[in-house]
């Protein structure tokens, strides 16, 4: 815009300006405002309430525990009685590294790991720096 258009403009505007009554709160305006942050104080703010209360969830595990003493007084701990004769847990707890040794990886998966592994950590940096910024 030209300096005319924008002499034009603010005159417009000053003339609208000259011809706007000036609007004033009411009278008791203050107490209204007071009166309304006074009635939302009051309010019943939401408290927290589990669906399990601790003296429910301490009778659970008490009677948890009571339960595994007595399966364990019961039918003992040795695996050769009841029904821990017919779990195997040996196998569980070997460890089968063999494959490793025949394992190979291309040269773009490795480049493609590292890529990729670089990335997160630094969009983990950048998150936490905007996060910074937003909040604090």
């Amino acid at each position: 815009m030209d300096k005319r258009e924008d002499k034009k403009l603010e005159a417009f505007i000053d003339k609208l300006m000259e011809e706007a009554p000036l609007e004033s709160p009411s009278v008791d305006f203050t107490q209204k405002v007071l009166h309304k942050l006074e009635a939302d104080a009051q309010q019943e703010v939401f408290q927290y309430k589990p669906l399990v209360s601790g003296k429910m969830l301490s009778g659970v595990s008490i009677a948890f525990v009571a339960l595994l003493v007595f399966i364990g007084a019961q039918l003992g701990m040795d695996s050769r009685q009841g029904w821990f004769a017919s779990i195997h847990m040996d196998a569980w707890f070997q460890t089968d590294w063999q494959w490793v040794d025949q394992y190979t990886s291309s040269k773009i998966m490795v480049y493609a790991i590292l890529l990729f592994g670089f990335m997160f950590f630094v969009q983990v940096g950048w998150l936490k720096k905007q996060m910074d910024q937003t909040l604090g």
